[in-house]
């Protein structure tokens, strides 16, 4: 009896590309796709603005122009535009950011430790008598 080639668990060639859908989605796990959330954090704001725009404008289109199709490429037109801006957008805040606390604590500015001199010589320390 041949080997079922066709099912999940079956170890793949790494060479020959996956035959359906299924094999794409079965390659990848659901854990996956939602730890992109946890470390990239500009992610979560860029899908949600994405996410609300892009269905605003699909309902504007849907109610302007009355074709689902016009109205739908729209709406992912508008998604992949806004959702890209945000994500780039909040990218920039956050290194502003941070580049604004390195100035604060003086990060910024390389340290002098091989070239350190002190204002006064050790030998000139009052005594104790």
């Amino acid at each position: 009896m041949p080997a079922d080639d066709s099912r999940a668990d079956a170890p793949r060639d790494s060479k020959k590309p996956p035959s359906s859908l299924s094999d794409v989605v079965s390659a990848h796990r659901f854990q996956d796709m939602t730890s992109l959330l946890e470390w990239e954090p500009c992610a979560r704001d860029g899908l949600l603005y994405g996410v609300g725009a892009g269905t605003c404008a699909a309902f504007l289109g849907l109610f302007k122009r009355g074709s689902l199709i016009s109205a739908g490429n729209w709406g992912v037109l508008t998604f992949g535009i806004v959702g890209i801006g945000a994500k780039h957008l909040c990218d920039y805040q956050r290194a502003y950011r941070r580049a604004r606390i390195r100035t604060m604590l003086g990060m910024d500015r390389p340290a002098k430790v091989a070239n350190f001199t002190p204002d006064k010589p050790a030998s000139d320390k009052p005594k104790d008598d």
